[in-house]
């Protein structure tokens, strides 16, 4: 869940030597990272919907919008649409550029993280124990450099209207335009900050060999619907809390099982920026049942996305029905599921022995058998990033790229 930490004023391009954790392999040079935060705009022409649901202004609004379309007479979203929306905008969005502080042999590859819903991308960058949580340093220290972005409507990219901008067709093109800019080379130059009045801007002014997505949970979803649409923008992926499985998970949309307060109600001050059809998850608990499990929860952690959490759009959960997941069969990269052994949201709280290899190969039909693999996070819920044995889980992600020489 995304972040509300101390960050540069929009627009200002900030770079930051960050010592990260010592290196694991050979192929890193130094044990710091190189960080420039950035203010992108990016250009989306996408057919959103309009839908018959509740207004949410106030945290009564918010559940009532809850019972509103979770009960058992309720219509599904589908049957709510009352027009079409055409989108044709530039939408600026927020991001962090990390490079190793010397030239690495995997400096070149460009890691791209899609965080869940409810985060920003503090997810993957956790500032508790770094060298424990944060997979922006491990993958500093295995050489990588990574970009890290907020999805529309959190953290420091613009929060347009809720129920008509944020949706996910909207989503899937910010993140094929932010990775066709980041192909181009043109990150830095397309950021609305100066670009080369910094000493350092050389390191962060470079053209990826290749590119990498790096999903979770809502993120991973839309990184598959985007390889649906444009296979061949990437070299690989690896989907956290996504899993191909022959359950009959919960139904995602009855959030009936969350508890949502309207954004600027819940935190006036935090949320300010916040207005009609956002909402946040409300508390501790409600955080500890979606994305936890009890094995691998360190109090601070929990504390800590508590601390980082972000406002979800209505029309994100709107916009699910008409977006369901759909064969990519023209991408051919390697690609992972990694989900935690004790996922709630994705298996009913228990993943082992579900994964459906027949469902993942119809949704890839095109990735070689031996590059579309999945793995259990022991003793993990749905957020692993936030679990203690994520460094081990870094690992295994790590090293199934390298293995393919990503």
């Amino acid at each position: 869940m995304g972040g509300i930490l101390p960050l540069v004023s929009l627009g200002a391009l900030f770079l930051a030597s960050t010592t990260a954790s010592a290196p694991t392999d050979s192929a890193t040079a130094s044990a710091t990272k190189l960080c420039v935060q950035l203010q992108i705009p990016v250009p989306v022409v996408a057919t959103n919907y309009h839908y018959d649901q509740p207004q949410v202004d106030s945290s009564i609004d918010a559940m009532d919008w809850t019972v509103n379309v979770t009960t058992w007479s309720s219509s599904n979203f589908t049957a709510r649409i009352t027009g079409r929306v055409d989108i044709n905008k530039t939408f600026e969005i927020g991001a962090q550029l990390c490079v190793p502080s010397q030239k690495t042999s995997k400096a070149g590859i460009l890691q791209i993280t899609t965080p869940g819903l409810g985060f920003g991308r503090e997810y993957f960058d956790v500032e508790v124990d770094p060298r424990q949580y944060s997979y922006v340093d491990a993958a500093i220290n295995k050489g990588y450099s990574i970009l890290s972005y907020d999805r529309l409507g959190t953290g420091r990219s613009e929060k347009p209207d809720a129920y008509d901008d944020v949706q996910i067709p909207v989503e899937i093109e910010i993140l094929a335009g932010l990775t066709k800019i980041a192909r181009s080379g043109n990150l830095l130059s397309s950021s609305k900050a100066p670009s080369a009045t910094n000493n350092a801007s050389a390191e962060f002014d470079f053209l990826p060999t290749k590119i990498v997505h790096i999903g979770h949970s809502f993120g991973s979803y839309i990184n598959s619907l985007m390889l649906t649409n444009h296979p061949d923008l990437i070299d690989g992926a690896i989907f956290t809390g996504l899993y191909p499985n022959n359950i009959e998970a919960t139904d995602p949309l009855n959030v009936l099982n969350y508890n949502h307060a309207f954004a600027k109600e819940s935190d006036p001050v935090r949320f300010a920026e916040y207005g009609s059809g956002y909402f946040v998850l409300d508390n501790e608990e409600t955080l500890q049942k979606l994305f936890f499990q009890k094995a691998t929860l360190d109090p601070a952690l929990l504390t800590y996305a508590e601390s980082i959490k972000q406002p979800e759009a209505v029309g994100e959960y709107s916009s699910e029905d008409g977006n369901p997941l759909a064969p990519a069969p023209d991408y051919k990269g390697p690609l992972m599921f990694f989900v935690g052994e004790f996922d709630n949201f994705v298996c009913n709280g228990n993943c082992s022995g579900i994964y459906s290899e027949a469902f993942a190969r119809q949704l890839y039909p095109g990735v070689a058998i031996d590059d579309l693999t999945y793995y259990l996070q022991p003793n993990t819920g749905h957020a692993s990033m936030l679990s203690t044995n994520a460094s081990a889980g870094y690992e295994v992600m790590l090293e199934f790229l390298d293995f393919r020489g990503l």
